[in-house]
């Protein structure tokens, strides 16, 4: 005897899928298709002392923002120099130089402003170096006396 096959459906009456018919068992009270979670036990805890112990290396920072201050304030004045000697003829013209005259005047002063926070910080004892230098805990290196 043969199987008797519904129009849309196949292997036994199943229905296909997306003919309306939905299959994400096993429903539960939270909706269909959701299971309860497994909670699983955590070996370490996240205390979330992170943002009081996290620390930038500020020295690095310092360093960065010297040298590219430098570079923009010499590619601002660079700039300036070819915005005065170009002409209003096509591109690059005295606009072109003159924005990016402005744009690397910008940058410089995000430098600036960046070696005033660091410097602020490291006045402060804020900085990886001066919290552990022999300076600070009073403590040298051994056999020397100070």
């Amino acid at each position: 005897m043969a199987v008797q096959r519904r129009p849309g459906t196949r292997h036994g009456g199943r229905a296909r899928p997306g003919s309306g018919e939905r299959h994400d068992f096993p429903h539960t009270p939270q909706g269909p298709g959701r299971t309860t979670p497994q909670l699983r036990p955590q070996t370490t805890v996240r205390r979330g002392s992170e943002p009081v112990n996290a620390r930038s290396d500020l020295e690095l920072r310092r360093l960065l923002s010297r040298v590219f201050l430098v570079l923009f304030v010499a590619g601002a004045a660079l700039f300036a120099v070819l915005a005065a000697l170009a002409g209003p003829g096509p591109v690059p013209n005295q606009g072109t130089y003159a924005f990016f005259a402005a744009l690397c005047a910008g940058f410089a002063g995000l430098a600036a402003l960046d070696l005033v926070v660091i410097h602020r910080r490291l006045a402060a004892g804020q900085g990886r170096d001066r919290a552990d230098s022999p300076e600070r805990t009073g403590s040298g290196p051994p056999g020397r006396s100070g």
